[in-house]
C-alpha cells in the first residue's frame, strides 16, 4: 500500500472520528431536545430577522414561551438575520448546526495547519482525533446546543490575524472589524492592533466596524437609536449576571460579594490588571511572529474582562489549547497542566456546583468558606491559569522564522521585505 493510499484512508478515518464525535451531540441538541429548548439563541437571531420583515421593534420583541428572550446584539447583525427568517426554523437550526461544526473544524485546521500538512500519512488521523476531542468541551457543545454565533467570531478574528490563505486578499483588519460590528466583544482585537502599533490594521478595523454600524443606521435609524440609547444600557436584558453561566471576573465577584460599590471597584482593578498582562503577552507573541498565540491571549482577555461571558463565549479555547500544547511539547509537567485545564473545560463543573449549592441539606454551603465556589468559578480560574501559562511558557520561545501556520503572515513585515 502506497503512502498516498494510506493518507487517503487516514482522511477517511479522521472524518469518521469527527462524525462519531458529533453524532451524540446531534442527538442531544437536534433530535431528542425538548422543543422549548431547541436552538434557543438561534431563535433569538431569527426572531430579530422576522421583526425587520414585519416592521415590529427589534428590541421590544421576545421569543415565544417558555424562553421569552430578547435580542441583545447591535442593529447590523439583526439585519444579517433576515435571511434566517425566510426559512422554517427547524431547517435553519440544522443548517446552523452544520455551519458551526464546519467553522470549528476550520479553526482547528488553521491553528495546527503546519502539523496536519506534514508528509506522514497518519497526520489526518491526528486532526480527526483532535477535532473529535475538541467538540466535547463544554463551551463548544454549548455553542451547538444554543445555536450560538461564537465559533464564527473566533474564525473571523483568527483568519484575519493569521492571514489565512483563502481570505488573504481581504485587507488586514476587515474581518476583525466585521466581527466587532456583529458583537462588541471582538473589538478587544482593535485594542490589540493599537497596542502592537499595527496602525493600518487598526484604522481598517475601526473603519469597517464603524462603516457597518452606520450602514445599519442608514437602513433603519430607529432600530439603531433603540439599541445604542436603550437596549445597550439595560443590564436586565442579559439575565442574572451572578449566575454560574457568567464565567467572567465580574460574575465571580457577583457570586462572592454581590452587586455593590466595593465589588465594582475590585472588578475595575482586576480588569485593568488582566488587560495589561494579557496585552503584554499578546504583544510579545506579535514580536515573535506568533499570531495564533496572540489570538489565544486576547481571546482569554476578552472573556475575562467582559461584564458577561457565558460559558459558550469561551469558544476561544480551541485556539488556546492548540497554543498550550505547542508550548508544552516535550515537557511532561506542562503537558500534565494542559491536561488538567482540558479536564476542567470538558466537565460541567459550574453546573455541578450550582446544583449542589441549591440542593437542600448540603453541608459544604454552611462552612465559613463555601467550597462549591471553586467549581462554580472554575472556568474563570482556568482561563486565568491558561493566560498566565501562555505568558510564562513563551518567555523562552525563539521568534518564528516563518509563521506557525503556512497561511499566516504579518502584512507589515511583508511590506517591509518588499522594500529591502
Amino acid at each position: 500500500m502506497t503512502d498516498s493510499t494510506r493518507r487517503r484512508l487516514a482522511w477517511v478515518g479522521g472524518i469518521a472520528l469527527m462524525l462519531l464525535s458529533l453524532a451524540p451531540l446531534v442527538w442531544l441538541h437536534l433530535i431528542d431536545a425538548r422543543p422549548g429548548r431547541w436552538q434557543v439563541d438561534l431563535e433569538v437571531y431569527r426572531n430579530a430577522g422576522v421583526s425587520h420583515l414585519i416592521g415590529r421593534p427589534v428590541y421590544e420583541s421576545l421569543t415565544p414561551p417558555p424562553q421569552l428572550l430578547p435580542f441583545t446584539y447591535p442593529p447590523f447583525p439583526s439585519m444579517m438575520a433576515v435571511p434566517l427568517a425566510l426559512l422554517p426554523f427547524h431547517v435553519v437550526g440544522w443548517i446552523w448546526y452544520a455551519l458551526q461544526a464546519l467553522t470549528n473544524i476550520a479553526i482547528v485546521w488553521i491553528v495546527g495547519a503546519r502539523w496536519w500538512r506534514k508528509p506522514e500519512w497518519w497526520r489526518p488521523l491526528t486532526f480527526g482525533l483532535a477535532m473529535a476531542i475538541g467538540f466535547q468541551m463544554l463551551p463548544v457543545t454549548d455553542g451547538f446546543r444554543f445555536g450560538q454565533v461564537d465559533a464564527f467570531l473566533v474564525f473571523l478574528v483568527l483568519a484575519d490575524l493569521t492571514r489565512w490563505r483563502p481570505l488573504r486578499k481581504v485587507p488586514y483588519g476587515v474581518l476583525v472589524g466585521f466581527a466587532a460590528a456583529i458583537k462588541l466583544t471582538p473589538a478587544i482585537f482593535i485594542v490589540y492592533f493599537a497596542v502592537t502599533r499595527q496602525w493600518r490594521a487598526f484604522w481598517t478595523s475601526v473603519g469597517t466596524a464603524a462603516g457597518l454600524t452606520l450602514f445599519a443606521a442608514a437602513i433603519d435609524f430607529q432600530t439603531s437609536i433603540d439599541f445604542w440609547f436603550g437596549a445597550l444600557l439595560d443590564p436586565e436584558r442579559l439575565g442574572s449576571n451572578a449566575g454560574v453561566s457568567n464565567q467572567s471576573i465580574r460574575g465571580v465577584i457577583y457570586r462572592l460579594r454581590g452587586d455593590n460599590t466595593l465589588g465594582s471597584l475590585i472588578w475595575a482593578v482586576l480588569v485593568i490588571a488582566v488587560l495589561i498582562v494579557g496585552m503584554r503577552i499578546a504583544a510579545r507573541a506579535h514580536e515573535l511572529n506568533r499570531p495564533v498565540t496572540a489570538v489565544a491571549a486576547v481571546g482569554l482577555v476578552a472573556v475575562l474582562i467582559s461584564p458577561v461571558s457565558w460559558i459558550h463565549h469561551h469558544d476561544w479555547l480551541l485556539v488556546v489549547f492548540a497554543v498550550l500544547i505547542r508550548l508544552a511539547h516535550g515537557d511532561r509537567k506542562r503537558l500534565a497542566a494542559v491536561g488538567a485545564l482540558f479536564l476542567i473545560y470538558l466537565l460541567k463543573w459550574p453546573w455541578w456546583a450550582f446544583w449542589a449549592m441549591n440542593s437542600p441539606g448540603d453541608k459544604a454551603t454552611q462552612w465559613p468558606i463555601n467550597l462549591w465556589q471553586i467549581p462554580a468559578n472554575s472556568y474563570v480560574i482556568a482561563a486565568l491559569a491558561a493566560l498566565l501559562a501562555i505568558g510564562a511558557w513563551q518567555r523562552s520561545e525563539p521568534a518564528a522564522s516563518a509563521p506557525v501556520e503556512p497561511e499566516a503572515s504579518d502584512p507589515l513585515r511583508e511590506s517591509q521585505r518588499q522594500y529591502r
